[in-house]
């Protein structure tokens, strides 16, 4: 797997302990979900049939139990490093495009102009592992969902949220400085 090159990426990586965390929580949901699925398998049946006893069909030997979340945990892993290394971010001078996802891969492509907010944020995981967040908020929902980079280190992370405050404002100022030279006035 050959990692999504861009200048911005190189200059301000990405951390190898976001795959962890990212396997760490998605093992817990997929653990979570096989637990729900096996409790209803067990409580639905009973319910169904009152008087009668019900097999539970789930009664396989730990080893397998234990090899097949081992292979659960495994792909896991696997998926999120193939994540990790397609995970794309870059600043060109016009716009931050940042591409995500292996399978179906999601797309957002923000203007500076649009950027009404920068900011750094953690969440529990991120806590404990030292990562941190850059979102770019816009007037638009799908800034909120899709428009941030995720899993950089503390100073990484300030760098670049530094660096993309810096992009906007030289936009601004020369949008700025275009309306006073051609005569219009943007707010009136």
């Amino acid at each position: 797997m050959q990692i999504a090159y861009s200048k911005t990426r190189e200059q301000f990586p990405l951390s190898h302990k976001k795959i962890i965390k990212k396997t760490i929580v998605s093992t817990i949901n997929i653990i979570n979900l096989l637990l729900v699925i096996w409790a209803l398998s067990v409580i639905i049946p009973v319910l169904i049939h009152k008087n009668q006893k019900v097999v539970n069909w789930l009664k396989l030997p730990p080893s397998l139990i234990f090899i097949f979340l081992f292979l659960i945990i495994l792909l896991i892993y696997l998926y999120q490093r193939w994540y990790f290394a397609v995970y794309f971010y870059d600043l060109t001078p016009d716009f931050i495009q940042i591409k995500k996802g292996p399978i179906t891969p999601r797309e957002i492509t923000i203007p500076y102009e649009r950027i009404q907010d920068v900011y750094v944020d953690q969440d529990f995981l991120d806590m404990i592992f030292g990562l941190y967040d850059v979102h770019l908020s816009t007037a638009t929902i799908s800034s909120g969902i899709e428009a941030h980079i995720d899993g950089l280190e503390k100073q990484t992370a300030e760098g670049l949220r530094n660096i993309i405050l810096q992009a906007i404002q030289q936009k601004i100022s020369k949008n700025r400085n275009a309306n006073i030279s051609t005569g219009s006035n943007p707010i009136g």
